[in-house]
């Protein structure tokens, strides 16, 4: 542990950022308060009650943050990894599939809709990305949300990444039987009982404790930079759990690093952070006054009376509340001994002035061509269409949606960074996305040599001599391996092709970047996508297997290797039966051949007869080319007729065609 690196130093630090951040702490408390509908103090609502005003609150607040959250749900992304040098590059597949199996496992998809939401209400939030080891002894990748009110950082920061903190960390708070099995060297019931740790309203345990034998003990989990390097420790009050120690957690390039993932939605001149929904608290408060107020108008009304017209004021009040109010005056005549004053200017004013609050505040994060179009019956909008409708209502908030798909990148290159730093031996992940079956990926996965030369033998990217190579080498062992006259031949075979010859995906050694691919809606797009795919194949006018490669197609690997071998089979098939037909054409041509050599044969007979007249000559060819089935085929006709004509040159050619 540094010297200079004591509790008081850790401890003031913390103290520091909850007395420097106490303002903007109230602020985001106040945010969250409005959006669980707590929107009138205890002293508004008495004063409202003395003027028989309800404290109405109409919560515009909270749908308006599902919605901003909703629409960053809609914006789906998706890490891959790309590879830095050539020789990583089919690596690279595999590491996207290891960053994306433990986003799946950590369920980042909820962890993500989660710091939104406190994005947006507090005006920060994040994650770590921390190991622990599971039962079995096992290293697990974990994504930690870290909620607002148990994050504390260096104050001075300005950057809205925190890549400027010196400092950063987050409280927990645990029962005394916990922190005992987590910190056994501790003395925990001591420091219970002599905790003076500073704390605050943001801060309190939740519930609070009202006795003081509460076994409860704040613990802060702290990362703060010294002499250049990321230090981590864990303390309470005025004593370390964990002493400093340069932080475990390591960048790619091996260097300490803090696994605390921050983002913050805006940072005023104070240097104080803060919400989207700091700037919507005055149109909420004027919603809320201007339900009531219009409320009380429509319950009441204002009178005017000669004096001593109404002998009891408070009741005529009270009766003219009722709907079935019954109204007494002395007097002669209504509106000069007694009436009404009209007060529906003011109700007119009041509900135009409500309407306008509410437009105010709906005007972002919602957009009315949308819901029109879709009450229209609109209802399978493309998500270009969908991206172009709620671009217009969005349009400020697309820096806060960068900021959240920056702090997502970086959440996916510590994965990365613990992948690379922990995942040391061979790990098999399984890919779920497979359209047809389960698909496993090896990391760090130990190679024999059977593996690297069918490997090498169906790598179509190599030259065909090496290949060649590889597969005589193979068919080699294989034969060898096979001899059961030579025992001691194959069982040297056979530990040869199970040698270990390398190692496929080595994690330690690979070198990639995180990118984010990001798309709005996905799965309008798709369809979409495949809209057109399907109209071009239709048209014939560019290939199917063309279009899917320049598409967003998950799993298009595997769709493009289907139709390619759904292709081969047609092929073949197509091949098989033209081969037939030609070798049924072959046959009968041979047999119609066959055929006209006997009838020639037979009409060569009769053409040398002298005793026939020419009419019967032709008579008696004529039924040899019907008997023969030859009779009216011109080209069986003519090779019979030169045949004739060979045999017998006087012999009539128009007899025989």
């Amino acid at each position: 542990m540094p010297d200079t690196l004591d509790i008081e130093t850790v401890r003031k630090q913390v103290e520091l950022f909850l007395v420097d951040t106490m303002d903007a702490r109230d602020l985001s408390e106040k945010c969250r308060d409005y959006y669980d509908h707590k929107q009138w103090t205890e002293a508004e609502a008495a004063k409202l009650k003395a003027r028989n005003q309800a404290p109405i609150v109409v919560n515009r607040i909270r749908p308006k943050v599902r919605g901003l959250v909703g629409l960053y749900d809609m914006r789906k992304s998706d890490p891959k990894a790309y590879p830095r040098t050539q020789k990583h590059e089919k690596s690279a597949y595999a590491i996207t599939d290891g960053v994306r199996y433990v986003a799946d496992n950590n369920d980042f998809g909820e962890i993500r809709k989660d710091v939104a939401d406190e994005f947006f209400v507090e005006g920060y939030g994040g994650a770590a990305v921390v190991v622990r080891e599971t039962r079995r002894g096992e290293i697990e990748i974990v994504i930690d949300q870290i909620p607002w009110d148990r994050i504390y950082f260096d104050p001075h920061s300005r950057r809205k990444d925190y890549k400027d903190a010196r400092y950063l960390g987050f409280y927990m708070w645990m029962y005394s039987d916990e922190a005992k099995e987590k910190f056994p060297d501790a003395d925990i019931d001591q420091l219970i009982a002599d905790s003076n740790f500073y704390t605050d309203e943001t801060t309190e345990d939740r519930p609070r404790w009202v006795d003081k034998q509460r076994d409860r003990i704040r613990v802060a989990v702290h990362f703060c930079m010294h002499e250049s390097q990321w230090y981590m420790s864990v303390f309470t009050d005025g004593q370390f759990l964990v002493n400093p120690e340069v932080s475990p957690y390591l960048d790619e390039e091996g260097e300490p690093t803090c696994p605390i993932e921050l983002v913050a939605a805006n940072i005023d001149r104070d240097n104080q952070r803060y919400g989207e929904v700091a700037g919507f608290l005055d149109q909420q408060d004027e919603i809320n006054h201007r339900r009531s107020k219009f409320l009380h108008l429509l319950n009441e009304r204002q009178t005017h009376g000669r004096q001593g017209a109404v002998p009891d004021v408070s009741k005529l009040k009270r009766e003219m509340a009722k709907p079935d109010g019954h109204v007494e005056w002395q007097g002669e005549e209504w509106g000069k001994d007694f009436g009404i004053i009209p007060t529906n200017d003011k109700m007119r004013g009041q509900a135009d002035l409500y309407q306008d609050a509410k437009s105010e505040l709906d005007s972002v994060s919602f957009n009315a061509q949308l819901a029109g179009a879709r009450s229209q019956g609109a209802q399978e909008l493309s998500g270009r269409a969908i991206e172009k409708l709620q671009a217009a209502g969005t349009v400020e908030l697309n820096q806060d949606y960068s900021r959240l798909a920056g702090w997502e990148k970086r959440i996916y290159r510590q994965i990365w960074e613990r992948i690379k730093q922990y995942w040391d031996s061979e790990k098999w992940i399984r890919v779920t996305d497979d359209q047809d079956s389960l698909r496993w990926v090896g990391l760090n996965a130990r190679m024999t040599a059977r593996d690297w030369l069918e490997e090498k033998i169906n790598d179509e990217s190599l030259p065909i001599p090496e290949r060649r190579k590889a597969a005589a080498s193979y068919q080699a062992l294989i034969s060898a391996e096979a001899q059961k006259d030579d025992m001691r031949l194959a069982e040297i075979a056979s530990a040869r092709l199970e040698q270990i010859v390398g190692v496929r995906n080595p994690v330690p050694e690979l070198d990639v970047d995180i990118i984010l691919d990001q798309s709005f809606d996905t799965i309008n797009i798709q369809q979409e996508q495949f809209q057109m795919l399907a109209q071009f194949a239709s048209s014939g006018d560019i290939d199917i297997v063309e279009l899917i490669e320049l598409s967003q197609l998950r799993g298009k690997d595997e769709l493009i290797d289907k139709i390619e071998r759904r292709r081969a089979q047609q092929s073949e098939q197509q091949g098989n039966v033209a081969d037939a037909q030609a070798k049924k054409t072959q046959a009968e041509g041979a047999l119609s051949f066959a055929r006209a050599q006997e009838a020639a044969q037979k009409a060569r007979q009769i053409a040398v007869e002298t005793s026939m007249s020419a009419d019967e000559k032709n008579a008696q060819i004529q039924k040899i080319l019907a008997e023969a089935g030859l009779k009216g085929d011109e080209a069986m006709g003519k090779q019979i007729e030169n045949m004739l004509q060979l045999a017998n040159p006087d012999t009539d050619p128009q007899a025989v065609t």
